[in-house]
């Protein structure tokens, strides 16, 4: 693929030459690209060199330019630029070929990060070239963005955009980007929707919007987003799952969350780990499912933690299931409850109450009475019907 763009880059030079120069400094040309078609740089440099020591800047422009495309096939930009800017000083060619050499020179500046460069020879040649005018917006959609200038780099995206039938992938991106940098989300997610459209099988594409929703609060649309994606098959559920179900909960569709974290759970695609554990737990409970709830925290080795032993203890509570709330609170805490721990004691306390063991629930009513929530206890001793003096 590379010979065929140098064999191109060298028939348009030929085009010109062929009329402007001496028979035999055509045939040394000729025999330059003959050698470059066989691969033999090495002689055609030798050729070219031959042709630069005419003093014809006619003959040596060709030869610079036949120099600066071999360059270019090698990735050498810095040669190449060089010898760009050779033939313009020459100013040999006509104006046509000049702005030409230009319009490459432009682009040669921008690979090198040579904005400032690249964006005056463009100026110029917009106002004075015959150059198709895109070509020239796209060299300053990337120039400014790079120099950080962004409204100045979205001002020729959009120009870009209205002048060419081709949707360029790449232009898009820097528009994108551009809103970015400015915190413009509201146009950034118009371009990120013509993305997702134009090219919808990249996925980051569809993340982006989805993120993009998701932090301006947007949950449906972010949600509504990933949905699509995962119908058009182009996301992968089970590589998206956690980002997924915190949409979900986002909107507020907690059933639908913990349906997918089991689900993820048993196809194996999803480790049950410390976060994603509290994350099942939290959706059960936002979901009301607390008889899920209460079998995964009695049966899971990651239900262990103080937090998930009080969850778990007060779902027994609500369901006035007293005995298990004391036998969770008494047996399986691995800890001894604190004095502060005042709303374990007042759980435990009330479970023994219900079940008339009045006498162990004075002994927590008391550990909160001596406690930095005296007037608590007193409070509850009060509505339980008993003796304030049993509690000092």
């Amino acid at each position: 693929m590379k010979k065929i763009i140098l064999m191109m880059l060298l028939f348009s030079a030929m085009l010109h030459a062929n009329a402007t120069m001496s028979q035999k400094s055509y045939n040394l040309l000729m025999e330059a690209q003959k050698s470059i078609e066989e691969d033999k740089i090495k002689e055609a440099k030798i050729l070219l060199n031959t042709l630069l020591e005419e003093k014809n800047s006619y003959v040596q422009s060709y030869a610079y330019q036949y120099l600066a495309n071999i360059s270019l096939h090698n990735g050498d930009y810095k040669s190449s630029k060089k010898y760009y800017e050779t033939i313009i000083k020459l100013n040999a060619l006509d104006k046509e070929r000049i702005d030409e050499i230009k319009f490459s020179l432009s682009r040669i500046y921008l690979s090198l990060e040579q904005y400032s460069q690249s964006l005056k020879l463009s100026h110029e040649l917009l106002k004075n070239s015959k150059i198709d005018k895109k070509d020239i917006y796209e060299i300053f959609v990337f120039a400014y963005y790079y120099t950080q200038n962004f409204k100045k780099s979205i001002f020729y995206s959009q120009k870009f955009i209205s002048v060419s039938k081709e949707k360029k992938e790449n232009i898009y991106q820097i528009l994108y980007a551009s809103y970015i940098e400015l915190k413009d989300h509201k146009n950034a997610i118009k371009t990120l929707k013509v993305m997702t459209r134009k090219w919808y099988t990249q996925k980051n594409y569809w993340l982006q919007l989805a993120s993009l929703y998701q932090e301006n609060k947007k949950y449906k649309k972010a949600l509504s987003t990933i949905e699509l994606s995962y119908k058009k098959n182009v996301l992968d559920q089970k590589k998206h799952t956690l980002f997924f179900v915190n949409l979900l909960f986002q909107n507020e569709l907690y059933q639908k969350a913990s349906s997918t974290l089991e689900l993820a759970f048993k196809e194996n695609f999803l480790k049950e780990n410390k976060e994603t554990f509290g994350l099942l737990i939290s959706s059960y409970l936002n979901a009301k499912e607390y008889d899920k709830a209460i079998i995964k925290l009695s049966h899971s080795k990651l239900a262990k933690k103080k937090k998930y032993t009080k969850i778990l203890a007060n779902l027994y509570y609500n369901k006035h299931d007293y005995k298990s709330t004391i036998t969770t609170l008494t047996k399986k805490m691995k800890q001894k409850i604190k004095r502060s721990d005042t709303e374990l004691h007042i759980l435990l306390a009330l479970s023994y109450f219900e079940i008339n063991k009045k006498q162990n629930s004075i002994t927590h009513l008391r550990e909160i009475f001596h406690s930095k929530k005296k007037k608590r206890a007193i409070t509850l001793a009060k509505a339980l019907r008993i003796n304030i003096d049993d509690l000092k």
